[in-house]
């Protein structure tokens, strides 16, 4: 006998076809599920993730561990699902090469590479003489925690990269869109070595899964009066 779901999935795939934008966020996420999860019904599952992470924009920010019944390999399969997103971003970045224009292009290219992580990441970006990004590098926090070394490594990671300008942005794992009293010093220790060089920080971008943050449209600190 034909398991009731298989019907149902079929039903649901050629809905998909004939209209894509008709299903929901749920059953989007339960064919998707169809491919990593055999012989099970999925829907299940799919409402649980939307449930467990409060809407279908916070996919990746699933913990597998709340839903029963799924193994590590649906959580291998949704951070293969988060790189494929991000590589085909930083693609999309080195074609057009504008995503510097603005903080929002900043954050829309990073939200998926760093938002969701549960330790804190820092992203130095480099731009050349036209502001086009020629380089990117993550840094983990244990760098960034010493913070002269963090200093000399963005250094000669601009130095190596011939960038005329830089961007650092870094993500909150709790979410805050405000920079800490280390934030600004270190974005000050950073600012200083790069003018040593001859390299202008253009600025620093707080990333989290739910907006970003411009340390230099704020000002705060006055960095860049």
């Amino acid at each position: 006998m034909e398991k009731h779901y298989l019907g149902h999935r079929k039903r649901l795939k050629e809905k998909f076809l004939k209209k894509p934008d008709s299903l929901s966020d749920y059953e989007i996420v339960e064919l998707l599920l169809g491919y990593v999860i055999k012989g099970k019904d999925t829907k299940p599952f799919a409402k649980d993730i939307i449930k467990d992470t409060g809407g279908i924009g916070n996919f990746f920010d699933v913990n597998i561990k709340n839903i029963n019944g799924i193994g590590t390999e649906t959580e291998l399969f949704i951070r293969i699902l988060k790189e494929l997103y991000y590589r085909i971003e930083k693609d999309n970045v080195f074609v057009k090469k504008d995503v510097a224009s603005s903080p929002e292009e900043v954050f829309r290219f990073l939200k998926y590479k760093i938002s969701f992580e549960d330790k804190e990441k820092f992203v130095v970006i480099l731009l050349n003489s036209k502001g086009e990004i020629t380089d990117i590098k993550i840094f983990e926090t244990g760098t960034v925690n010493q913070a002269v070394v963090f200093v000399r490594e963005v250094a000669e990671f601009a130095i190596n990269g011939k960038a005329v300008s830089v961007i650092i942005a870094h993500n909150h794992p709790a979410s805050s869109l405000k920079f800490s009293e280390s934030d600004y010093n270190l974005t000050e220790r950073v600012k200083r070595g790069l003018e040593v060089l001859e390299i202008i920080l253009q600025d620093h971008i707080l990333i989290c899964k739910d907006g970003f943050l411009s340390m230099r449209q704020s000002d705060l600190k006055g960095f860049w009066r």
